[in-house]
């Protein structure tokens, strides 16, 4: 149902004068008798007093406004958990049975007037019934298939949420404890009864170690059924056996079991731990667990330099330090200076270069040492001489004026990956001061953060990165970033956004080129099973400065000696190579292109992680789908209750609901009008024409 209204800005008693004025030039005109019958020259001077009338009208600043009315059917979303763990420790014949009812009820409930859809665990595309789906997704997050739903449907009468599921959650929030739109009605797949199984269920160990040391990996065994059965644990590294013990499992359910490891060389390195187990025992699906870990040679050195005390200092120092690769060395000017014992990996430097002189032979030794260096920007930095730095950008008349500006994520640096909730956290920290100006980018500047002051978003630069080899270079232009750490700790707990945004600036700085013309290298250095691999690149010309436009070729190597040929192209801004989710292990890549006539050549290493969640938990976990239940005041069902979740969502009497939508548009902006005006104009040109007289 639609209706249709026009509307003035001004007062619609105005139109009284439109029409005056319209009758009025009608009147002089078609005052005297010409050579038309009467009848047709009242015809006519009605024409053009309707058009001068309407002319008139557009004075009024007229609007339309349509109103369109719909139904809204009340939505029952079936949430269906796909994880590998129902298929695992649910009978076939069962699934399949409690599918094929699921659709049968979706079909009754549609019958009835109730809309109702299907949602799954990581959908690629629209589900249109239950039997076909595959139970292939390898973490279930409950959360998250609920909140789908919420978030989809939520504007379109959501009225229930069906949560078919074992109740195993090993990914995101708890549901049990989340707040949802609608009432949840959970219907629990898989057996609740234990079964006799021998679980590796976890590993603890170190992820970065250094080269000649030793470490240990401790493994944890959880049994039901096997008391006083001898199982055999193996600790193998690229499918040979490192280590092996036999366990007597006790009855305590819980057993400990640990390696000792030494790796002589540093890289990236799997290790799997795999349980032999009794042939009785429910699955072997989980009697095995990776471990990923890093061995390296030593700690990054970084350089925390300040011209004076400053509460960025410690919030960048408390970053820093949850990267256990970085030895952070803090100086405070003019108390102490920098050792110099060892080179540095990076330099951060705030507000050096100073306006007092501070600070200024430690920058020259560092810009000397080429040690690629992160300037921060305030209220007592020297803009003249920091210009001359070359940077990648540059302030030429400082003012003493200054915005209030809050940070906000470019999504196209692709340089280092963040977490995907970094980008609304961001948008909610706190105004910092930055020093109002022209800023001007230099050559290949990239931008990671821009400015937004208040609700305007704009182009303006808050944090910069340049790529010059051999020391690249970062700039944020506020000393405000401590108030950044704090917000976000007060708000969630902890400062994971702020932290891992500083440490990454501080590991793309010290990823030294060492003059090399190529460099490719992964977003991040661990990626899980479900996640999409990427690669950068960056290409140098002779002086070092970054080139774009070349091919890059790639050969992709993993655990035993699969190899796989890929090609990009290397564009600024560019999303470089999706490789898509791989299975887990490590991978070694080289890559070649052409620069100048010669061919240049990088390697380079990372890590994919399996996790194996879903076979850790043999027994569905009822518990959690009838607290669900009790918190939305339903009950729990059964696939062989389904009848009576039929009555219970009838029963519930979910109302249909009309939504309105109105659209408003200046009438200025409607063709239809102007050919109004235009179609009486002509009849009326017309006329007079045929009738002897224009």
């Amino acid at each position: 149902m639609q209706s249709f209204q026009i509307h003035t800005v001004y007062s619609p008693w105005y139109l009284l004068l439109c029409l005056a004025a319209g009758i009025g030039i009608s009147w002089l005109l078609y005052r005297k008798s010409g050579p038309w019958p009467t009848g047709l020259r009242w015809f006519l001077a009605t024409l053009r007093a309707v058009l001068v009338t309407l002319v008139c009208f557009l004075l009024l600043e007229p609007y339309t406004r349509r109103i369109k009315q719909e139904e809204l059917k009340p939505t029952v979303v079936l949430a269906l958990d796909n994880s590998e763990s129902v298929a695992l420790f649910t009978p076939k014949d069962q699934l399949n049975s409690a599918l094929q009812a699921l659709d049968g009820l979706a079909e009754r409930l549609r019958a009835k007037g109730l809309r109702v859809e299907y949602e799954i665990n990581s959908a690629d595309s629209a589900v249109t019934n239950f039997a076909e789906i595959p139970f292939a997704a390898p973490v279930t997050n409950l959360h998250a298939l609920l909140e789908t739903g919420r978030r989809k449907y939520q504007k379109e009468n959501l009225a229930a949420l069906v949560l078919i599921s074992d109740g195993i959650h090993n990914q995101g929030p708890t549901p049990t404890f989340q707040n949802y739109a609608a009432n949840v009605y959970p219907v629990a797949l898989g057996d609740s009864i234990p079964k006799p199984d021998v679980v590796l269920e976890e590993l603890a160990y170190n992820k970065v170690n250094y080269s000649g040391t030793s470490f240990p990996v401790q493994a944890r065994l959880r049994h039901t059924g096997f008391a006083g059965t001898t199982v055999t644990v193996l600790l193998q590294e690229g499918g040979k056996t490192v280590q092996r013990q036999n366990v007597t499992l006790p009855r305590s359910t819980d057993v400990p079991v640990s390696f000792q490891v030494t790796a002589a060389q540093p890289g990236k390195k799997h290790y799997e731990v795999l349980v032999q187990g009794p042939d009785a025992e429910f699955t072997k699906l989980n009697n095995q667990r990776h471990a990923y870990l890093d061995v390296v040679k030593g700690k990054l050195n970084i350089l925390l330099a300040a011209a004076a005390p400053h509460p960025d200092v410690k919030a960048i120092r408390s970053a820093l330090i949850t990267n256990p690769l970085l030895n952070v060395e803090v100086v405070l000017g003019p108390f102490q200076n920098p050792k110099f014992q060892s080179p540095y990996d990076a330099a951060i430097l705030h507000q050096i270069p100073n306006s007092n002189g501070m600070g200024t032979n430690w920058l020259q030794r560092l810009r000397t040492a080429n040690v690629p260096s992160f300037y921060i920007l305030g209220s007592q930095t020297d803009f003249n001489a920091f210009n001359n730095l070359q940077a990648g950008i540059t302030l030429p008349r400082p003012s003493i004026q200054f915005d209030e500006v809050q940070p906000l994520l470019n999504a196209k640096f692709q340089r280092f990956a963040t977490e995907p909730i970094a980008k609304g956290r961001i948008r909610t920290w706190p105004p910092a001061a930055v020093t109002f100006g022209d800023w001007a980018l230099g050559g290949s500047t990239e931008i990671i953060l821009y400015q937004q002051v208040g609700n305007v978003q704009s182009t303006k630069p808050l944090l910069v990165y340049k790529a010059s080899a051999p020391a690249p270079t970062a700039v944020l232009l506020t000393d405000g970033s401590w108030q950044w750490r704090l917000s976000e700790a007060a708000d969630h707990g902890e400062a994971q956004i702020y932290d891992d945004l500083m440490t990454h600036m501080v590991q793309l700085l010290a990823n030294r080129r060492d003059q090399k013309r190529l460099h490719v290298y992964p977003v991040k250095d661990e990626f899980n099973v479900s996640e999409e691999v990427i690669l950068q690149a960056d290409v140098y010309n002779a002086v070092q400065e970054e080139v774009f436009g070349q091919t890059v070729s790639l050969t992709l190597t993993r655990e035993g000696g699969q190899q796989t040929r890929h090609r990009f192209k290397h564009e600024q801004g560019g999303e470089g190579l999706k490789l898509g989710a791989l299975p887990g292990g490590v991978y070694r890549y080289s890559a070649t292109t052409q620069a100048d006539g010669q061919t240049h050549t990088d390697t380079g290493e990372f890590l994919v992680v399996e996790q194996n969640l879903e076979a850790l938990q043999a027994v569905a976990d009822h518990e959690l789908l009838n607290q669900l239940a009790q918190r939305s005041e339903t009950r729990l069902y059964y696939p062989t209750q389904l009848a009576q979740l039929e009555q219970d969502l009838l029963a519930a009497n979910f109302k249909t609901i009309l939504r309105s939508k109105e659209e408003e548009k200046n009438l200025l902006e409607q063709s239809w009008y102007y050919i109004l005006l235009l179609v009486l104009a002509c009849a009326e040109w017309a006329l007079r024409r045929y009738y002897g007289s224009l």
